[in-house]
């Protein structure tokens, strides 16, 4: 079994130009194209790594919610190690 679920989004073309510069970026960081679904998973694990380090999450839920996420992101990293 895949374990994907589609998401379909409305974005607008400044956030679709937003997605092309980060999937530019990861790529060259990566030294290897990247898929644009690729490099937002790779933007959402930084996030969450930003979120644990550097921020004060408030609510204890919240955070053990954001540090489990990211732990289960990485455990089954399929996006071919794409990160930033």
């Amino acid at each position: 079994m895949d374990g994907r679920t589609e998401l379909r989004l409305q974005l607008t073309p400044q956030e679709l130009a937003g997605i092309a510069a980060l999937t530019a970026g990861v790529s060259g960081v990566n030294e290897s194209e990247v898929s644009p679904e690729d490099a937002v998973v790779a933007a959402i694990e930084f996030a969450l790594t930003r979120l644990i380090d550097d921020y004060e999450v408030p609510d204890a839920s919240a955070r053990d919610q954001v540090r489990i996420a990211r732990d289960q992101l990485r455990a089954g990293w399929v996006r071919g190690n794409a990160s930033l």
